[in-house]
């Protein structure tokens, strides 16, 4: 099974990666994957037709995240380019091997599911989250509460989800969680 990990920023969805592969899981990163893409030529000719964003023949990822961020049609235009791509290596990654592979999809929004067998949510305090954001990128909690506002609703991604994994508590309640989950969707 194609399985998402998602939750908003500061949730704790690396956390739940690294113990799924600290347990022996396949796992994957959108956010990886779209790294690899971006420096693709085919990419950068097609990102470059809608959006005055490549300089020295690659995307000036600032420029370009400035553009698709405040206007939710540009992102959508960039998406349509985007996720064929990003879901077509996750096809090629799970096709080698039998067995579940577990993907982190940080920018995940409700046009995706239909790419995944299952969806667990990772789920956490806003407080808790700006707290960990603060922590690991020192930004301020202006800029953190902007990026969580433009992400789905912790609503929408519970109601989308077919798990729901709470990062409220001790690490070690988090391992015994992803533990659970493993051994459920095995």
């Amino acid at each position: 099974m194609k399985i998402a990990v998602i939750g908003g920023i500061g949730s704790g969805k690396s956390r739940v990666m690294e113990y799924l592969k600290e347990l022996g899981e396949r796992t994957c990163d959108c956010d990886e994957i779209y790294k690899d893409i971006i420096s693709q030529e085919e990419y950068i000719r097609q990102v470059g037709s809608l959006f005055d964003v490549v300089k020295d023949g690659k995307i000036d990822r600032e420029a370009l995240a400035k553009i698709v961020f405040s206007d939710s049609k540009e992102l959508k235009k960039l998406n349509d380019i985007a996720h064929p791509l990003v879901f077509k290596r996750i096809e090629e990654i799970y096709a080698q091997q039998p067995g579940n592979l577990y993907i982190e999809v940080s920018a995940f929004d409700k046009s995706m599911a239909k790419y995944f067998d299952e969806i667990v949510y990772i789920k956490s305090e806003q407080s808790s989250r700006i707290e960990r954001i603060k922590a690991r990128n020192n930004f301020e909690e202006d800029y953190i509460l902007s990026i969580m506002s433009k992400q789905i609703s912790a609503e929408d991604m519970q109601d989308i989800s077919d798990f729901v994994i709470v990062n409220d508590s001790s690490l070690e309640e988090l391992q015994d969680q992803v533990e659970w989950l493993t051994q459920w969707l095995d």
